[in-house]
């Protein structure tokens, strides 16, 4: 067994998944704020919901999103893998993520859960929509 790999402040890229259309929730999207994080969610303790306003490119990609932070989570503690990502601007309320290289093309509106660990920290986040909805 190997050691566990060590947290540094580089800056990193933040993980995008998004699964195919299911006609009874829409569009799900997960974005993994923590690295190395296991997809299946098994160190999540907490899902805080928000909503979040979304510039999709015209392939459905992500090219920036925003929301509000709540207040429980303004604090560096719950921010600490938020700050180490590329593209991450917290300008209080709000959290703006840019993802370089992607256009947006629609804006939408859409519920997500913000998904913390055991301590409070910010892990990733649920978006899902729903075309029908807009």
């Amino acid at each position: 067994m190997g050691t566990a790999p060590t947290e540094t402040n580089v800056p990193m890229g933040i993980q995008v998944e998004r699964s195919g259309f299911d006609p009874a929730v829409g569009f799900q999207y997960y974005l993994y704020f923590k690295p190395h994080m296991d997809e299946d969610g098994a160190d999540v303790r907490q899902r805080i919901p928000v909503e979040v306003a979304v510039s999709l490119s015209e392939g459905g990609d992500i090219a920036d999103c925003t929301f509000e932070l709540p207040k429980a989570l303004r604090t560096e503690e719950a921010m600490a893998f938020l700050r180490r990502q590329d593209g991450v601007n917290y300008i209080a309320p709000r959290i703006f993520i840019d993802f370089p290289g992607h256009n947006g093309d629609a804006v939408i509106r859409a519920a997500a859960n913000l998904e913390l660990d055991i301590v409070g920290r910010i892990m990733g986040m649920e978006l899902l929509w729903s075309p029908q909805a807009d």
